[in-house]
């Protein structure tokens, strides 16, 4: 893996909205270019990335899974990301592993509540982002009416670099904007009209070429090739891409434009932190180390595995590292090869590279390797929570350990103990979040709990001066007793402590 060179690696994180085809996408791109022979499918319970038991009962993805694939001589490192806000949290964690974030847009849906959350949380992670309108195979699609509403919410800047040739089940094909063919027969928008638009788009950011181009000389394939880069790294490009995971048509094409307008490690520079001064990272294979664990995930078998991506450096297995989650040096172990649920061993990854490394305990998410300190992943804050206990007395100590595990893989996922409720309340993004939660307590930790509404704790506070008076009697034979309590409260400034 370390031997690729560092332009021709593309890692892209597949986001948006859920039932966007995300995952499907991603199936069919491995079958596209050779990767897999089978025929995977997300409604069947085949599919290569969505491999959880809970995955394949609900149809949905949960979990980010990690991908390789090659096409046209680039290296894809490709993450699907889950597509419900629930768990924005794992999207989160890709978008640092990424370069490219590649919105997916369910056509005939539109633009979706987490679309634009996607879309701006790529937006903050300083990647480029490309577009995919997917599912253009569906009827009833209004295509000149979801760009006009994708270039109103987002800008000018979103340019189509493809347009459908037929639309529905006549859904044949996609024509280029930025070479037009000679056949455009079927095409929603003309292609013609768009590629002035997509050529000024793409040499905003060279003033020579652009003067040169004022004054009637065109750009060349090479200068072109160079500036789409420089464009969509700035963000005054967003391509715009057309196609069909289901039909297959236009993964070719997508995967073209990715390796063409895609960042490479290269293009894409991060910002660190070393003796309290902020340097910029280049991914250079004999610079520093500096690489970041971006995901944690919890295998019955393998135990814990954790990802990490490699931003400049080199690391081998039985190196030894220092990493901000460990007090001393650290020893890495057998450095894995992810594809989907399979591992290989690898020796060594560099600048770019993606790898996983298994059973390190002191590595947690977000924890960084090297001298250098990367900026920490912020993540929202989870509100929605539940107290929970074991069904099966004794079973306190494997709830604790079980929850604990859940918490490392999810960010999002909050374990307290209420020291006044005595309580142990688990707080994720939503019921349904939890739900998940709780199905995966039961099939991976053989775990069955009860859950119920947290207690409040209220709390009182004397707020006016009041006074009273109580006399107890009692008559235990001969002379009754008694005794009386005179009692006056008042209350203090607030802040005192209580007396």
């Amino acid at each position: 893996m370390a031997n690729v060179k560092i332009e021709d690696i593309r890692n892209i994180a597949l986001c948006g909205h859920g039932s966007s085809g995300k995952t499907t996408l991603v199936d069919k791109l491995l079958v596209t270019t050779g990767t897999v022979n089978a025929n995977p499918s997300v409604d069947e319970g085949t599919s290569i990335c969505d491999f959880d038991p809970e995955e394949k009962h609900h149809k949905y993805t949960i979990e980010t899974k990690l991908v390789h694939l090659s096409h046209a001589g680039k290296q894809f490192r490709v993450l699907d990301t889950p597509g419900y806000p629930d768990y924005i949290g794992q999207t989160i964690c890709a978008l640092r592993a990424a370069d490219t974030a590649v919105i997916v847009i369910n056509a005939h849906s539109g633009i979706e509540v987490n679309t634009r959350r996607v879309f701006a949380e790529a937006g903050k992670a300083g990647l480029g982002r490309m577009i995919v309108l997917n599912k253009l195979d569906d009827d009833n699609i209004d295509f000149p009416g979801l760009v006009d509403a994708i270039r109103e919410m987002w800008g000018n800047r979103c340019v189509l670099l493809n347009v459908p040739l037929g639309q529905g089940s006549g859904f044949r094909g996609v024509a280029s904007t930025l070479t037009v063919p000679g056949d455009t027969d079927g095409a929603l928008i003309d292609p013609n009209e768009i590629h002035d638009p997509l050529i000024e788009s793409i040499i905003e950011v060279d003033e020579a070429v652009m003067e040169r181009y004022l004054e009637g000389q065109p750009p060349t394939a090479e200068e072109l090739s160079r500036l789409i880069v420089q464009a969509v790294r700035a963000g005054t490009l967003i391509p715009i891409v057309c196609c069909s995971a289901k039909t297959g048509v236009g993964l070719t094409e997508l995967l073209d434009a990715v390796a063409l307008c895609g960042l490479s490690p290269a293009d894409l520079l991060r910002k660190a932190t070393k003796d309290g001064e902020e340097v910029m990272v280049e991914p250079k294979a004999d610079g520093p180390l500096v690489a970041q664990v971006f995901k944690t995930r919890i295998d019955p078998f393998v135990q814990k595995l954790s990802f990490i991506r490699m931003f400049s450096g080199s690391l081998k297995r039985d190196q030894n590292v220092t990493a901000s989650s460990a007090r001393k040096g650290l020893r890495m172990g057998q450095l894995l090869r992810v594809q989907a649920d399979e591992t290989s061993p690898v020796e060594e990854a560099g600048p770019g590279d993606i790898v996983a490394v298994a059973k390190t305990e002191e590595l947690h998410t977000g924890s960084t390797l090297g001298d250098y300190q990367l900026p920490p992943m912020v993540f929202p804050t989870p509100m929605v929570g539940l107290a929970v206990s074991p069904k099966s007395r004794g079973d306190e100590t494997k709830l604790s350990g079980a929850l604990a595990k859940i918490a490392e893989e999810d960010p999002t996922i909050h374990i307290d103990r209420d020291m006044q409720t005595k309580e142990l309340v688990m707080t994720g993004m939503s019921e349904l979040h939890l739900l998940i939660i709780r199905e995966r307590l039961h099939r991976r930790d053989k775990l069955d709990v009860e859950t119920k509404e947290p207690k409040i704790p209220f709390r009182e506070t004397i707020q006016a001066p009041a006074e009273g008076m109580y006399r107890h009697k009692k008559q235990t034979g001969g002379r009754g007793q008694f005794g009386e309590v005179h009692i006056r409260m008042f209350p203090l400034p607030r802040g005192t402590v209580i007396e």
